[in-house]
């Protein structure tokens, strides 16, 4: 089975506003990531940013034709665990829900 095209498409928007740091202007949260300059943050911490890539696609769901259906619900979920590595030490931030096992699963 390949890939549909609007998965590609989610993916492509998804790397798109990460790596360009809009990720919150797109997320229907305008407080989640605010001030957090997650790209500065991260970029020397491969791990945590695969770790956010697996949390989107874990997150995605498809009918059966391959169209995405929770965009905004996958690209929330790794920006929630985006802002919760990149929090100061001060900062009570805590992810609600908390992260199941199969959405931070490494495949």
């Amino acid at each position: 089975m390949e890939l549909s095209n609007d998965f590609k498409s989610a993916l492509r928007h998804f790397v798109y506003y990460y790596t360009n740091g809009t990720l919150q202007y797109v997320i229907d949260d305008n407080e989640l990531l605010k001030n957090i300059n997650y790209r500065e943050d991260l970029k020397d911490e491969a791990s945590l940013v695969e770790q956010a890539f697996a949390i989107f696609a874990n997150n995605i769901k498809m009918d059966e034709s391959g169209k995405v259906l929770n965009f905004n619900h996958a690209m929330k979920r790794a920006a929630q665990w985006i802002r919760f590595v990149c929090r100061e030490k001060d900062d009570t931030y805590q992810v609600e829900p908390e992260f199941e096992n199969w959405e931070v699963e490494l495949y």
